[in-house]
């Protein structure tokens, strides 16, 4: 099942780079404090429900969790914000690459903390991967600071998930309650200063910036849930599903250009996923 979690969200998240693109008229900031507002909504309501409310109270107040959880929370905020920024001003490449190298930092992180052992042919596969990301940032014509940014967020973020023991429904309404505050505060000031697109775009806008909760909320829940039971190194290799899925759409969708660089660059990322895929199901039948 954390496998099937681990590659549930990642499809989701390919997927909703067309949702991202539908709202470039809204800044980066505003869209980072909708998604956090939003997000704590449904969460809490979800909690409710399930009767989860007990473990989060029981959370809030341990310092220990706390204190993981507040760096969790900077993290993810720092994450949304450098992906929403790139994708909403013509910097998508550069956004997608971060999510490339994202899985050399899980692996780092699994090795380092975890204690993850790599065989032979998971090293293979992760050489051939590299060399399809090497091939990518070779192309861009500045230093990756939105790449570098994402890939050391969202690699540490995982490894931190890793090692909370909280479920799913409450570390997540811990990270958003710590980030609420600024939200909000944020949200109103760019209200005071006539600067908020929410009210102003129409309804349509205001519909979607509303569904940044529950788009944020269903790919971080399943996340949360796989993280826990699948290897780092594995959860690594596996994120390549969603910029790949993110290349289909903007090349079968958007008609970008998909050019040599990037065939070479897929050709060694893919070929790498099938040999880590390959090797994983050999182990299990052996």
């Amino acid at each position: 099942m954390g496998q099937l979690a681990a590659v549930s969200c990642y499809v989701f998240w390919g997927l909703i780079v067309v949702y991202w693109t539908m709202l470039d008229k809204v800044e980066s900031q505003e869209l980072l404090m909708h998604r956090v507002l939003w997000t704590l909504l449904i969460v809490f309501a979800l909690m409710a429900i399930r009767g989860n409310l007990k473990e989060y109270w029981q959370g809030l107040r341990s310092g220990r969790v706390f204190r993981i959880h507040l760096l969790g929370a900077a993290l993810l905020a720092m994450n949304w914000y450098l992906f929403v920024y790139g994708v909403t001003n013509d910097r998508i490449t550069d956004a997608s690459l971060g999510y490339f190298l994202c899985p050399f930092v899980s692996i780092f992180w699994g090795r380092l903390i975890e204690n993850e052992k790599l065989n032979g042919v998971q090293l293979l596969s992760i050489g051939l991967a590299m060399i399809g990301v090497s091939r990518l940032a070779w192309e861009l014509d500045d230093f990756p600071y939105i790449a570098t940014g994402i890939a050391l967020t969202w690699g540490t973020y995982s490894m931190l998930k890793k090692r909370i023991g909280l479920g799913v429904f409450s570390s997540l309404g811990m990270e958003m309650t710590i980030l609420a505050p600024s939200a909000a505060i944020a949200l109103f000031w760019y209200g005071k200063q006539g600067e908020l697109a929410w009210g102003t775009l129409g309804y349509r806008y205001d519909v979607l910036i509303a569904s940044t909760g529950i788009v944020t909320m269903i790919p971080l829940l399943l996340y949360s849930y796989a993280v826990k039971r699948v290897s780092l190194t594995t959860m690594g290799l596996l994120q390549y599903i969603m910029p790949s899925m993110a290349l289909g759409i903007a090349v079968f969708v958007y008609k970008e250009p998909f050019g040599s660089v990037r065939l070479f660059a897929f050709g060694f990322i893919w070929l790498a996923l099938i040999i880590y895929v390959w090797n994983s199901v050999r182990s299990r039948l052996a």
